[in-house]
């Protein structure tokens, strides 16, 4: 009985001291990824001014080419 208490007790502390260790890199992977996320976040932010003007001219050439379509249909 012995053995087996100091079997579980042993046990015990590897899983204690597995978790401690897993806890410790899932905390650093986390604050690596939510430090990328929040440069991803501002990097999208820079560009969509850039993007929503790109898009606006193009929905302005395919109005214009709509309406040159428009006109040559009978």
């Amino acid at each position: 009985m012995r053995q087996l208490s100091g079997k579980v007790a042993e046990l015990r502390g590897e899983l204690e001291s597995f978790h401690t260790g897993m806890t410790a890199q899932v905390t650093a992977l986390r604050t690596g990824v939510d430090g990328l996320s929040g440069k991803l976040v501002a990097a999208l932010g820079a560009l969509r001014p850039e993007v929503t003007g790109v898009g606006q001219r193009l929905a302005g050439k395919i109005d214009a080419l709509d309406a040159e379509f428009a006109e040559l249909e009978p």
